[in-house]
């Protein structure tokens, strides 16, 4: 029976490349930190329809934009209260701001925004 042998480094290289292909992908659409508010983009069709997660952001502090096919919604998580003293903190608390490229240009005149129970629904209908 004959062996094949193989470079060690040469498919240790290789694996590597891989690893860092799928890591690219499975954390392409994961926002980078804990600041960066989590999402859904639906496509029904006509229209897209986004659903943000902003638990503790008061309407007053979000502010959404469209920039050619680039969404941004931007906001303000308020600090906690003076005199409070804190014991545990696991919540981000300040200024955040979420960047998405649609997939398509949208209608920003006939899009909507609703936000309800701590989630920012966009629905973007499709430029014609």
């Amino acid at each position: 029976m004959e062996l094949d042998k193989y470079g060690t480094a040469q498919n240790l290289q290789d694996l590597l490349g891989i690893r860092n292909d799928i890591e690219r992908l499975a954390t392409r659409h994961l926002p980078q930190d804990a600041a960066t508010p989590k999402l859904e983009l639906f496509d029904l069709g006509d229209a897209y329809r986004l659903i943000l997660e902003v638990p503790g952001v008061a309407q007053e502090n979000l502010e959404v934009a469209i920039q050619e096919n680039t969404l941004i919604v931007a906001g303000l998580r308020e600090p906690v209260e003076e005199g409070l003293q804190i014991v545990i903190s696991e919540r981000y608390r300040g200024h955040f701001q979420r960047e998405l490229r649609l997939p398509s240009a949208v209608d920003r005149e006939a899009s909507q925004a609703h936000l309800q129970d701590g989630l920012l629904t966009l629905t973007l209908p499709k430029a014609g």
